[in-house]
């Protein structure tokens, strides 16, 4: 029926008896006893992530292994003149104000990027969203409405094999039933025959 060859000996369409229960638990019990004699799936052991990112297998492993975040490091954020008369500490401070005012011109130039560009990136990503969301929707549709096909389809044709089963079931039980008539009839034939074979015996 499916086009490959298979041979379905199954009608779920026609087939009622798996609605009795002792029928469904019997099912059940074998469906429990096959699968115990399957092999497992061979699964590998271990399995190596993130191979090309240490950056994420690092990640990776201290969450694996259950160890905290590490707190943010904000001291790189303070603007706070050296304690001491030393000139490392000074250039070191000075670099520091330096770095933390390129820091905020970028913020800044971000900020009227964002203030520029922003709506219509928004905009443009928004409906590139539901452009996206419209395709898998119409694909989705067009599978459901394959597989309510495709049902249909299985149905009707179970349908059509339950009429020719029950057609050549009832053609099987009468052709048992003369079979049996025949073999009954032949038993009283014999019978008779024997009976009128005794009679002529006895009466020479």
């Amino acid at each position: 029926m499916d086009g490959h060859g298979a041979d379905l000996d199954s009608l779920p369409y026609i087939d009622k008896e798996y609605d009795d229960p002792a029928i469904r638990s019997q099912v059940l019990e074998m469906i429990q006893e096959e699968m115990g004699r399957m092999s497992p799936p061979a699964i590998p052991r271990s399995t190596s992530l993130f191979k090309n990112s240490e950056l994420l297998r690092k990640e990776y492993e201290r969450v694996k292994s259950g160890r905290p975040l590490p707190l943010f490091d904000i001291d790189r954020y303070k603007l706070e003149a050296p304690k001491e008369a030393n000139i490392d500490e000074w250039q070191w401070a000075s670099d520091n104000a330096a770095s933390q005012l390129e820091h905020q011109n970028i913020r800044l130039v971000n900020l009227e990027l964002l203030q520029q560009f922003g709506a219509n990136a928004w905009k443009l990503s928004n409906f590139q969203k539901e452009r996206m969301l419209a395709v898998i929707e119409n694909a989705t549709d067009g599978y459901k409405r394959t597989g309510v096909d495709l049902n249909k389809a299985r149905k009707y044709e179970q349908v059509e094999a339950g009429v020719k089963l029950r057609d050549l079931e009832s053609r099987w039980e009468e052709g048992v039933r003369q079979c049996i008539e025949i073999q009954v009839a032949n038993c009283q034939l014999l019978a008779e025959i024997s009976k009128l074979e005794h009679g002529t015996s006895n009466s020479t």
